[in-house]
């Protein structure tokens, strides 16, 4: 038999806090107090609470879906611009030999028996290239219409006669022929050969990226489905290159004005509006060399037609627009770190962590991300700001082209172009650069 304790056991209080207990220990005194100021509460008036906008968020989610705060700042207009660039021309003018023509003439270099480079009147570095036929009773003039005569080759005309007649006479000017009178009526008359034209589009891509995404887009296009492909790297993609009838190419046309010779001179009209508006441009030009031109009987300057060669060109839009893959399409995004953007991208495609990874750093990368793009990482991302935030290689090309011409400024371009001999001196060059302001707006 077991002995009892010897000291009796003591008595345990009943915890307040335990939920086995459905009543507490408190003291009458403080159950009236919590019942009358329960009592206040039901009979006191309500503050009226401040109204939200509505927002689309689930039962699960912390914060309301992000969507983008600042006014985007695409709301720009693409640059939209087309034209007539290089030409080649087979006039009837008797002449010299190309050896006599170039003696003594400071705008000519001689290369060889039967070609001569015709130095433009706006820079020497723009040349024309002419050839003598059929012993020296014709003249071929190869030469970029818009660069020979206004020092530039991104804005131009879409007509051929008037100013293909305009670069014949310019051209013979430089070389010192005067043609007599019956040779000057028959090229006033449109009676010489297109021997080939090359016809231009710009597509403004807005920003880098969606460049560079572009030309890759094309190039894999272009390599699948082009007969006689060729390419530079992505800055330069051929179809039908070495083909002696038509040549297609699409190039980026900023990676150009940038290279050694290309640069636009400093007295070309609108010298800075031109050269803003080409950043993250890509060019289209359509190549038509004799053999084409006559099959399709123009041949003769007078029987071109605006409207079919710009279905010509639109035939090779709608190809491209067939291409696959997509850009981003985000404000300022190359603005952010690498690590940062990729972590956007994630973010905006759905992966709710790839910021909150790191923790330490997530407010202040948030605040970088809201400076520079307008996003509000914070949440989640709206539907319709995932589908502003990506945009799709025909997107691109569709929103940046644009059949226009710029007539209504040719003739200050080429004013803006006279500058006497090619070969000027410095002083020369710096009034024609006051003469042009480099903030004329095209």
């Amino acid at each position: 038999m077991m002995k009892s304790s010897a000291h009796p056991r003591k008595h345990q209080p009943i915890p307040t806090n335990n939920p086995r207990w459905p009543f507490s220990a408190t003291s009458p005194a403080k159950r009236a107090s919590v019942a009358i100021g329960s009592a206040h509460k039901l009979t006191a008036p309500k503050r009226a609470m401040p109204e939200h906008l509505a927002t689309l968020v689930k039962p699960s989610m912390r914060f309301p879906l992000a969507t983008t705060v600042l006014k985007p700042a695409l709301d720009w207009k693409p640059f939209f611009s087309c034209l007539i660039d290089t030409v080649a021309v087979l006039i009837d003018v008797g002449h010299k030999s190309l050896r006599k023509i170039a003696q003594n003439n400071p705008n000519i270099t001689w290369n060889g028996n039967y070609q001569l480079q015709v130095h433009s009147p706006f820079s020497a570095t723009i040349k024309a290239r002419v050839f003598s036929r059929e012993k020296g009773t014709k003249l071929m003039i190869e030469a970029s219409i818009p660069k020979f005569l206004t020092g530039q080759n991104i804005v131009g005309l879409e007509e051929l006669f008037e100013p293909c007649k305009q670069l014949i006479f310019a051209v013979l000017e430089q070389m010192r022929i005067e043609p007599t009178a019956a040779e000057r009526r028959k090229i006033n008359r449109g009676k010489f050969e297109m021997t080939r034209v090359d016809y231009a589009l710009h597509c403004d891509c807005g920003t880098p990226d969606r460049a560079a995404a572009v030309m890759a887009a094309v190039r894999s296009l272009m390599y699948a489905k082009a007969k006689d492909f060729s390419a530079y790297g992505i800055e330069t993609v051929y179809a039908g290159q070495h083909s002696n009838r038509w040549t297609f190419r699409i190039y980026r046309k900023d990676f150009e004005i940038k290279k050694r010779g290309r640069g636009l001179p400093a007295n070309v009209y609108g010298r800075d509006y031109l050269i803003a508006k080409v950043q993250n441009c890509a060019r289209m030009e359509l190549v038509l060399r004799a053999p084409e031109l006559r099959r399709l009987g123009l041949s003769d300057p007078m029987a071109w037609n605006i409207e079919e060669a710009r279905q010509r060109m639109q035939v090779w839009l709608n190809r491209l627009s067939t291409a696959g893959g997509v850009v981003p399409n985000i404000d300022h995004l190359c603005e952010l770190t690498s690590v940062q953007q990729m972590k956007l991208l994630l973010w905006l495609g759905g992966n709710r962590t790839a910021f909150t990874n790191s923790p330490t750093t997530f407010a202040a990368t948030r605040k970088t991300v809201f400076a520079k793009t307008g996003i509000d990482i914070r949440g989640e991302p709206s539907v319709e700001l995932q589908r502003r935030a990506i945009q799709t290689i025909r997107e691109v090309l569709i929103q940046g082209t644009g059949f226009k011409s710029y007539a209504h400024k040719w003739d200050a371009l080429c004013k803006g172009a006279d500058a006497g001999d090619a070969k000027v001196n410095k002083q020369a060059t710096t009034r024609s650069t006051l003469r042009s302001p480099p903030n004329i707006t095209i």
